[in-house]
């Protein structure tokens, strides 16, 4: 593409900005009161004048982000000569500046501040909520161990008891000469008796 297509799209982009811009700067005056016309628009006349707005803004940003975003990321527009007026060349500078002004300056500083202010912030509160959530839960786990410690204590129990109730009595044994048994006693046999009996028989 050569240079005299890209000043024409250029040159397009342009129009089309300060057409948006006349249209928001003629909105603004029309919708402001002022003491000779005191009163407010309508309801139905804003809301008409807001989607033309809405309508021109939308063509513009498709045509920057999307059909002239590649001329747009690789070229750069200079002016030919030097600007004669004062108002020129101040926005010259303006435009060729590659520093924000000092108060822009102090205001992103500013910003960047207030953000690491809140990101420490959230930060605290975010290990704040982890402390209590990490400590509710210890709670509720050791709750919950004691009572599966206690069910368990209660179910040994009952089946010990079980166990000695079901188990038969046994009769208990003699531990002593009198409480054993008597035992039938013979009388003691001669010497005389015993040799009779092996060569003639029983005695009379």
């Amino acid at each position: 593409m050569d240079d005299h297509s890209n000043i024409a799209e250029l040159e397009m982009l342009r129009r089309q900005l300060q057409q948006l811009h006349e249209s928001f700067s003629a909105v603004i005056l029309e919708t402001r009161p002022t003491p000779d016309n005191p009163t407010l628009v309508s309801w139905p006349d804003l809301l008409s004048k807001f989607n033309v707005l809405a309508a021109k803004y939308a063509v513009l940003n498709q045509a920057v982000s999307k059909k002239h975003a590649v001329l747009l990321r690789e070229m750069a527009v200079a002016p030919k000569t030097r600007p004669s007026g004062i108002h020129e060349q101040n926005i010259l500078s303006v435009l060729l500046r590659t520093k924000l002004a000092p108060e822009i300056e102090q205001e992103e500083e500013q910003i960047w501040a207030d953000i690491e202010v809140e990101m420490q912030h959230d930060k605290k509160l975010d290990w704040m909520a982890r402390a209590d959530m990490h400590e509710s839960l210890a709670i509720t786990a050791m709750n919950s161990f004691l009572y599966l410690q206690k069910k368990h204590t209660e179910t040994v129990d009952s089946l010990l008891q079980g166990m000695l109730e079901a188990e038969p009595q046994k009769k208990p044994t003699a531990t002593s000469e009198e409480e054993a048994e008597p035992r039938t006693v013979e009388r003691p046999v001669a010497l005389e008796d015993v040799l009779a009996f092996t060569s003639t028989g029983a005695r009379s």
